[in-house]
């Protein structure tokens, strides 16, 4: 627990290195690309910009795996927290940032729309997201919320000219508005009942009588509401087919890895610090009142279950209904959101390593399933549908192979990230006593493996009815798919690494604050 609110620039380092090399980065890269514009074509600016920024996230992803990840108990104004559970989250975060960067770069080279500000305003989204996960201040969290959501907002309508771009840019936004308006009247209901806005001391507060007041439960349910539209939670997923149909396709595949990952982090930290009896286990007598939180968990359990089972049923069940490839992985989104909530309605150990496990290959396999969508559309909204991928299993084997690879994961068939990943968050609510809620979870991941085997059907057992030319995959995109096909496939057949790394990193989830 902190007691110094100095600050300490070199501790600033230590804590939020990795935040403040995207920050800066981003900053400079705007000034080198007011330089490049006078020297060279589009293009090749973009190309060039595209692989700086690419060594940016490498150099914040190197510094919190060599210098953050070994901090312990560290929080910093009372602001952020770097504890291995932070840069967990942040090195999924960042990975996800270096595949989109690098699908980036043959994005708008095959779309012609060789505008660099992807990048930037990528940049900073990561930044934001990376600040939110790091935040152990509701108000903190909201700001980085808002920064991420406004870079988000405009990614989307990165195609100027197409108008669905541009509507899923509005939407988004509008109800984006929404979200973050339930985040910001929760924390001021929070800090108007306990007069602070920091995780552990909120905590503190309403373990001493306050947690039986009403008023608790509606500032937990407005946070809860404002996360959930972030994270597509049902009811509050409806912005999701839309946008990310919408949406250039390296975009909506960062929206659903990056935002996802940086939402359930912060609502993960939030639920255990805030609202569970976690901090009573840290060692530190001035949290033992806290014990009395347990019995918030009737409300936020109940809430939590009912949220999965409607986001698993109705993200799976409408997807099969699906022509539109795109508008099939928005559904297969909302679906996996509900998977994951599981992990942490369990609210034990292998729950939350579940969680972290699940975020962390399902970065891989959907941002591997959009840049491979990305290379056979060819040109954005030219091949999207269940038809244009009839018979390409023979004209672009490459291709149909990685597609099917990766929606085999997605489907949580063996021997892939994806059945592993199930396997543990399964396991985490059957182990809590949750049978029947596990058992509808097997049934609903048996239902959505209909919509993912289909599309391997069509590739591979129709005829094509039309003739589809891929675009050029360049030596960027390459290097993303080989990457993500084989963290895929590795964690599949060897998941304990990253089981152990993921259990490390959940520990340390309630001691530092």
């Amino acid at each position: 627990m902190y007691s110094d609110y100095a600050f300490s620039l070199e501790q600033l380092w230590k804590i939020a290195g990795g935040q403040l090399v995207l920050l800066l980065a981003a900053l400079l890269i705007i000034c080198a690309d007011l330089f490049l514009m006078q020297k060279s074509d589009d293009t090749k600016k973009a190309s060039v910009i595209g692989w700086l920024t690419v060594a940016v996230i490498m150099a914040a992803l190197l510094h919190v795996i060599n210098r953050e990840w070994q901090l312990t108990e560290v929080v910093f104004m009372g602001v952020f927290s770097m504890e291995k559970y932070s840069a967990f989250i942040v090195i999924t975060i960042l990975m996800a940032g270096i595949l989109a960067t690098l699908f980036g770069i043959g994005y708008i080279r095959n779309n012609k729309v060789c505008r660099s500000e992807y990048f930037i305003l990528l940049l900073f989204a990561l930044y934001g997201a990376i600040a939110m996960v790091q935040s152990v201040d509701l108000l903190m969290m909201f700001i980085a919320l808002e920064i991420m959501s406004v870079a988000v907002y405009v990614l989307a309508a990165f195609l100027k000219k197409d108008r669905r771009s541009q509507e899923a840019a509005i939407k988004y936004f509008l109800l984006g508005c929404f979200g973050s308006a339930f985040f910001l009247f929760g924390t001021a209901l929070l800090y108007g009942l306990t007069g602070t806005v920091n995780l552990s001391f909120i905590a503190k507060v309403l373990s001493v009588g306050m947690f039986e007041r009403p008023e608790v439960l509606v500032a937990l349910a407005m946070i809860m509401a404002g996360l959930f539209f972030k994270m597509a939670i049902v009811p509050f997923h409806m912005w999701t087919p839309d946008v990310y149909e919408g949406s250039p396709a390296v975009v909506t595949g960062f929206m659903a890895t990056v935002i996802k990952a940086g939402a359930f982090g912060a609502f993960l930290k939030i639920i255990t610090v805030t609202f569970s009896p976690a901090l009573a286990y840290s060692g530190q007598p001035v949290f033992h009142s806290v014990l009395n939180l347990a019995s918030l968990g009737v409300y936020w359990k109940a809430v939590i279950a009912a949220s999965a089972l409607l986001t698993m049923f109705i993200g799976n069940l409408v997807a099969v209904s699906q022509k539109n490839v795109k508008r099939m992985l928005a559904y297969s989104s909302i679906a996996h959101a509900g998977y994951m909530l599981l992990g942490i309605l369990a609210a034990n150990d292998e729950g939350r390593m579940g969680v972290l496990y699940y975020l962390f290959s399902y970065t891989l396999m959907n941002l591997g399933a959009f840049g491979v969508l990305y290379l056979i559309d060819g040109t954005e909204r030219n091949a999207q549908t269940l038809e244009d991928y009839q018979g390409l299993g023979y004209k672009y084997p490459v291709h149909s192979f990685l597609m099917a690879l990766f929606l085999i994961s997605m489907a949580g068939l063996p021997p892939t990230a994806g059945f592993i990943s199930k396997f543990y968050v399964f396991l985490s609510v059957i182990k809590e006593g949750y049978f029947v809620l596990a058992a509808l979870g097997i049934l609903t991941s048996a239902i959505g493996s209909y919509y993912y085997l289909r599309v391997i059907y069509m590739l591979y057992m129709k005829e094509p009815v039309r003739e589809i030319e891929c675009g050029r995959m360049t030596l960027s995109s390459a290097v993303a798919l080989i990457f993500a096909a084989i963290g895929v496939l590795y964690l599949g057949i060897l998941p304990e690494w990253l089981a152990q790394v993921a259990q490390a990193a959940q520990s340390t989830l309630a001691f530092v604050f």
